[in-house]
């Protein structure tokens, strides 16, 4: 049985909670790259398409096609002892898990791999990393962009010379179980136990602004991971928190510095991070630093107010 099976779905929008699956493709490829059985199909979502300028399904195309719950059986057989690999993986597997919900179903996948983290991992020399520009770094041919069939062949293509370098650089991908993943608190996309705990960590001690060069940590202070890192940041971020800095998805007015370990990265959030002046720093050298972190200024609590004072008012 091939280890690997490439997914791709279509939506009606992008909230997994109330948006629905439009079509769904999985094609099993194995070490090599070779496709060894592959499924597709469109679905009615029994709900409005959404941007049908993007994907293309008209009510009338999706008209007569069947639900979820007539193709999940196929599809769980696919799926069953591989892992799935998809570009931007938790948006696919966490409408999947929905779709399965809604069914009264288990999810049809229970490991995934992300092939935009990966991507990220290997500092690869494009722009950026979506899938197109992949498809193209790797001489891979895209006929038709937010066709999920179409997007899964491509993407099998793009994995297999993702894996290439991957085994050059001696990087392991890493390996998602849905069983340790819950829905992010804001976009309803799956992630990790460890990093939705971290974001979710008591705010403590007040904003302690941002890193100077050549300073140290304080307490406070706000990371963010770029998608140009070595590791895979959930092995960091408790450690982030222990140390009384905070983690977030994304830079803002509060962020402090910027994990990277491609100094050069001209892409995604480290080309933002260093358009706004803050500190890239690498991986390696976060750990380092987090062994001496500056006290920072605890919030301070409200003043309680008593009976006698409240009777005042």
């Amino acid at each position: 049985m091939a280890e690997w099976v490439v997914v791709d779905v279509e939506t009606s929008g992008m909230k997994p909670a109330v948006d629905r699956v439009l079509s769904v493709a999985a094609v099993v490829v194995d070490d090599d790259g070779e496709v060894t059985d592959e499924f597709t199909t469109l679905l009615n979502p029994g709900v409005d398409p959404g941007p049908v300028h993007v994907h293309g399904l008209t009510p009338a195309l999706l008209a007569g096609k069947p639900r979820f719950a007539d193709v999940a059986a196929e599809l769980g057989r696919m799926l069953e002892g591989r892992t799935v690999v998809a570009h931007n993986a938790a948006f696919d597997a966490s409408f999947l898990a929905a779709e399965a919900r809604r069914a009264g179903l288990e999810p049809p996948l229970t490991r995934y791999v992300c092939t935009l983290d990966l991507a990220g991992r290997l500092h690869l020399s494009t722009a950026d990393l979506k899938l197109s520009t992949l498809a193209g770094h790797f001489g891979v041919e895209q006929r038709a962009a937010h066709d999920a069939y179409d997007d899964a062949v491509v993407l099998a293509g793009v994995f297999s010379g993702l894996l290439g370098v991957a085994a050059e650089k001696d990087v392991t991908p890493t390996v998602r179980r849905l069983s340790e993943m819950v829905p992010h608190p804001d976009t309803g996309y799956l992630v990790s136990t460890v990093w939705a705990q971290a974001l979710a960590a008591p705010r403590v001690w007040r904003p302690a602004g941002r890193l100077k060069r050549g300073g140290g940590l304080v307490q406070g202070m706000e990371v963010v991971f770029t998608q140009d890192v070595d590791c895979d940041p959930d092995e960091i971020a408790s450690v982030v928190v222990d140390a009384g800095l905070y983690v977030a998805d994304r830079l803002g007015s509060r962020t402090s510095l910027a994990v990277c370990d491609a100094p050069n990265a001209v892409r995604g959030r480290a080309a933002f991070a260093r358009k706004k002046g803050l500190e890239l720093v690498p991986s390696a050298r976060l750990v380092e630093m987090l062994a001496d972190v500056a006290p920072g200024r605890p919030v301070t609590p409200a003043r309680p107010v008593d009976d006698a004072q409240e009777s005042l008012f």
